[in-house]
């Protein structure tokens, strides 16, 4: 129980980080299989990459949860609210809303809009938010979309750059 309220933040993280890998597999095993896109050779399976990152993810956590049991952590992290509490909480509610909106309005409208929000709540100019939001989008856009031939969540405007 010591251990429990010590290193508060750092089950918090242990289980958050261990969520998302959860979630992932579950959507590979539902809506992929649905799709039909599970299987198969590299070309065909677009299960493969979550399913390798899930499973680097889960055993990253594994790795921190054996480190938090055995006190191998250099600081406490009991739950006290700091100067950044509320910056983070800010951040994770507007991530939150990124992905519930996705399918809705897409990548391209929701990505600039988060990415111009955080760098406006992390300290920068509206013009350096704005900029930097479409340049990182379009960067990543390019790079899935693009290269990759990814099909990024295009919403109800049906916005897709780069293929």
């Amino acid at each position: 129980m010591s251990n429990l309220k010590k290193y508060a933040y750092d089950w918090i993280a242990c289980l958050f980080f261990l969520t998302i890998p959860i979630i992932m597999l579950h959507q590979i095993e539902t809506s992929l299989v649905k799709q039909g896109v599970a299987s198969g050779g590299p070309m065909q399976n677009a299960a493969i990459f979550p399913r390798i990152v899930a499973w680097i993810l889960i055993g990253l956590a594994g790795l921190n949860v054996l480190r938090v049991l055995f006190g191998k952590i250099s600081h406490f992290s009991p739950i006290e609210a700091t100067d950044t509490t509320g910056l983070a909480l800010i951040a994770t509610a507007m991530f939150v809303v990124y992905l519930i909106v996705l399918p809705i309005l897409g990548y391209h409208i929701m990505t600039i809009i988060l990415l111009a929000a955080l760098f406006r709540l992390l300290g920068l100019s509206l013009f350096l938010s704005c900029f930097g939001a479409v340049v990182a989008s379009l960067g990543v856009a390019y790079v899935f979309e693009g290269l990759l031939n990814v099909v990024l969540p295009v919403g109800i405007f049906e916005i897709a750059v780069f293929s």
